[in-house]
């Protein structure tokens, strides 16, 4: 505030003005200080239901993890004892807890490029950067061998032991959470969609279900915040899970899924000697999948997660 003094005023009566002046500066001062106090106090509280859900997403992440350790387990095993069938029986079902927790797993620092990189990420199959899965997938499926896979299943015990003990440090924040459900879906919308990822294997369909159980479960763990905040949003998040699972339901072999084999596949393979995932079939999950992953866009910005 600008303050001037009329020097022709009687002292007395000037000490009277700056003194009605300073009470009412100090008034609005402290009247504009405690807005802004509050204000900011309102702004900074965290959201129970959200810190909640960040807390129960690392503990759901971490129960996969300990899963993924022994899944991998069985696999590397059946590499290294040369058993082929087994080792191929065992590739898809070692993916599972990776692909529910891809996102929260990909914090741990170089992490996902050792386990989950495709070929096109190096020089080329004989590139010994090239590790993890899909390294043994091309040499189980592609080549039909186990031979000189050793060493790669040593290593991806090795860096799965990593992901475990590094994970206990990570913070995960609520806005991780949301994040992490839209990214797995847009992963299988733009990516595993093509058959890029097991395109030897023709596995894709686990990694798909799982994504989409992880997905799930993210917003499992936001829903009491969701339901206060915009229940029509989870509304419709919900119904569009349950709608991709009804639609890939035809496809469950078993334990399991068929093969994804696919009409002019751009991955051709052997292992696809028929179409098993027809045009309409795909074009129908395409517009599931962009649907869902337009709603799990919207969550963290109306949950206000930064």
């Amino acid at each position: 505030m600008n303050r001037y003094f009329a020097w022709s005023v009687p002292v007395a009566a000037a000490s009277l003005i700056l003194s009605g002046c300073s009470s009412e500066d100090s008034g609005g001062s402290e009247t504009s200080t405690s807005a802004a106090s509050e204000t900011s106090a309102s702004a900074a509280a965290p959201n129970p239901a959200v810190e909640k859900a960040a807390t129960e997403y690392k503990a759901y992440a971490t129960s996969q993890i300990d899963e993924l350790v022994g899944a991998v387990k069985t696999f590397t095993d059946a590499v290294r004892a040369n058993n082929l069938q087994a080792a191929q029986d065992a590739y898809a079902p070692s993916r599972l807890p990776w692909e529910r927790i891809e996102p929260l797993a990909g914090l741990v620092e170089e992490i996902d490029g050792k386990v989950d990189a495709r070929v096109d990420d190096f020089a080329g199959v004989d590139d010994p950067a090239f590790t993890g899965w899909h390294r043994l997938e091309y040499l189980l499926f592609q080549q039909n061998t186990t031979e000189g896979g050793a060493p790669f299943a040593d290593q991806l015990d090795k860096d799965v032991a990593t992901l475990k003990d590094q994970f206990a440090s990570v913070e995960v924040k609520p806005v991780d959470v949301s994040t992490g459900a839209a990214e797995l879906i847009e992963e299988v919308s733009e990516g595993k969609i093509t058959g890029e990822e097991d395109r030897y294997s023709k596995t894709d369909l686990w990694d798909f279900d799982a994504n989409l159980q992880g997905s799930q479960a993210a917003v499992d763990k936001l829903s009491q915040a969701l339901s206060q905040t915009d229940p029509a949003l989870l509304g419709k998040i919900d119904a569009g899970f349950d709608q991709i699972f009804d639609t890939m339901r035809p496809l469950r072999r078993g334990d399991g899924w068929v093969l994804f084999c696919t009409q002019n596949d751009p991955y051709p393979s052997p292992r696809c000697p028929e179409v098993t995932v027809d045009p309409a079939m795909i074009d129908k999950l395409k517009a599931e999948l962009a649907g869902l992953s337009e709603n799990l866009a919207q969550v963290s910005g109306v949950l206000k997660l930064q």
